[in-house]
């Protein structure tokens, strides 16, 4: 007699990442039960309408957008994806009245660089020239594969003159990146760190892989028509329809384990559910302490999990409907095409002062922040007419915020206003504080949106711990699926894929040993 509450794979979140590794498994034949504490799914992928201005209230920059395997995988265009690919990526606008322009176009970027420092110019064409093979050779690919650990992987990389570049990169902090193709002008440094800063890397740490990554994809970055949750929406369209179920509104609050396998999970109002696999993408705490009993949990890996860091820094939002329009001031009107425009600083010690003002706690006031105009690239993200403005600031974590969030979003658009005419009235009006993230999507503890700090020991092989990086953990049965898992967070399409494949295997050897009917 077939048990209606036991499946192959149970996962819990129903953010990007579950969504992924569900779409994935349902695709390949397997039963799989999607459970998820809020009434949507989605997670980070989150655009919410108000009046006719839909807000992207936390993810909306996609580097890896046509990149990633699902998107040919699971035909995401068919189930209502688009992309919209601004041809302007960014600008920084300066108080002299010049500015830095980056387009799509790496020469015109360089032209652009060139109007400041010539010299530049030139050591940001060898770089990006560099950059590409060390992107397509390994970066993109390795985002979509498992991990090695790190001496396999530096032996792999010696193989190849691209991979050696890769490795001695890959020692280099994101400043010593800039030093290593010799830029001087500070503008110019400012403009290129910032592609990093914006996502609270800490400048200093060891993590030179990422920067090509965040340089040149972001340079192709796109924002998704509709906004955000249409990326999420398509994923959801893609698991129903190949047989999965989702539960949502109840909460995980139990692993299930017997003889040290995960066999299911209980629900918040009781119910139990069964499965050959488990498949995590909360965080290692919520994971491996919350929902586990200690028991459970060998020795080794619980001290792994307290060891896990969360990030230092977060964002504070402000998302504002208006009733008009916005122009900035730059005397160069390509400002105004821009996906995202950095405002507020004009040199990199300015740069590395607010981030040291960040990392000491001072929340007083925004020195520096990225804008976006959604409805610049897509008009139906508001009524005709009408514009949404998205800024964020680089913030630490203060359980006050929500005291604070007035204020400081009065200053944002004080900041705001030093660069940009606001022709009309704000009729609407929403700020999202560090706090707010961590209530609303729980994996994110301190407003952690990348799920845990981004440093040497938390990377790669190692993140979350040497012993759960490939998605298996040491508790037969279970997996993690979650951002907290290599590659790590950002819209990536990677870890519930890496899932997915890891679980699947899994299912199949486990397939033929089951004899227990459904």
């Amino acid at each position: 007699m077939t048990n209606r509450n036991a499946y192959d794979a149970i996962i819990i979140g129903a953010g990007p990442n579950g969504l992924l590794a569900g779409a994935y498994l349902a695709k390949a034949g397997h039963k799989v039960l999607l459970c998820e504490r809020r009434h949507e799914t989605g997670g980070g992928l989150n655009t919410e309408e108000y009046f006719g201005f839909r807000l992207n209230l936390h993810a909306i920059y996609h580097m890896m957008a046509e990149k990633m395997p699902a998107y040919r995988d699971l035909d995401l265009p068919a189930l209502g994806l688009r992309y919209v690919y601004p041809e302007v990526v960014a600008a920084f606008p300066f108080k002299d009245g010049s500015s830095l322009i980056f387009t799509r176009d790496p020469e015109e970027t360089a032209q652009s660089i060139a109007l400041l420092s010539p010299a530049d110019a030139d050591a940001f064409r060898a770089m990006w020239e560099e950059f590409q093979p060390l992107l397509d050779d390994y970066l993109i690919p390795m985002t979509y594969e498992l991990p090695n650990p790190a001496l396999d992987q530096m032996v792999e990389f010696q193989e190849t003159p691209v991979g050696t570049r890769l490795a001695e990169i890959s020692e280099l902090s994101m400043v010593e990146v800039i030093d290593e193709y010799g830029f001087e002008d500070t503008r110019v440094r400012l403009a290129l760190l910032s592609f990093a800063a914006m996502w609270g890397i800490h400048l200093d740490e060891p993590l030179g892989f990422l920067y090509p990554l965040y340089l040149c994809r972001m340079m192709d970055g796109a924002l998704v028509k509709g906004g955000s949750h249409r990326l999420s929406s398509a994923m959801y369209r893609s698991f129903l329809k190949t047989g999965g179920t989702v539960i949502d509104e109840y909460a995980v609050t139990q692993i299930l384990t017997e003889d040290q396998q995960a066999v299911g999970v209980r629900l918040e109002d009781g119910r139990e559910f069964r499965a050959d696999a488990v498949i995590s993408t909360l965080n290692p705490e919520q994971t491996f302490r919350q929902l586990l009993s200690a028991d459970a949990v060998p020795d080794f890996l619980a001290e792994a999990v307290e060891r896990w860091e969360w990030e230092d820094r977060s964002l504070f939002g402000l998302h504002l409907g208006i009733a008009g329009k916005v122009t900035y001031k730059a005397a160069d009107p390509r400002v105004n095409e821009a996906m995202i425009v950095f405002c507020g600083l004009e040199s990199e010690d300015e740069l590395h002062e607010h981030l040291r003002r960040v990392d000491a706690g001072d929340n007083a006031r925004p020195e520096w922040m990225h804008v976006t105009l959604p409805t610049t690239h897509d008009a139906t993200m508001a009524p005709p007419g009408h514009t949404v403005l998205r800024a964020e600031a680089v913030v630490s974590y203060d359980e006050q915020w929500r005291d604070q969030a007035p204020a400081f979003g009065d200053e944002c658009l004080s900041l705001l206003k030093q660069y940009a005419d606001i022709d009309g009235e704000i009729v609407l009006r929403r700020e999202v504080t560090p706090v707010d993230i961590e209530q609303k999507l729980t994996t994110m503890k301190f407003g952690s949106f990348k799920h845990g700090a981004y440093n040497s020991l938390q990377m790669g092989y190692l993140r979350p711990n040497e012993e759960c990086s490939r998605s298996e953990t040491p508790i037969d049965g279970l997996f993690l699926g979650g951002a907290s898992m290599y590659p790590g967070g950002m819209v990536l399409g990677a870890c519930g894929y890496l899932a997915a494949n890891v679980v699947d295997e899994f299912l199949g050897s486990a397939a033929t040993s089951d004899e227990e009917p459904r």
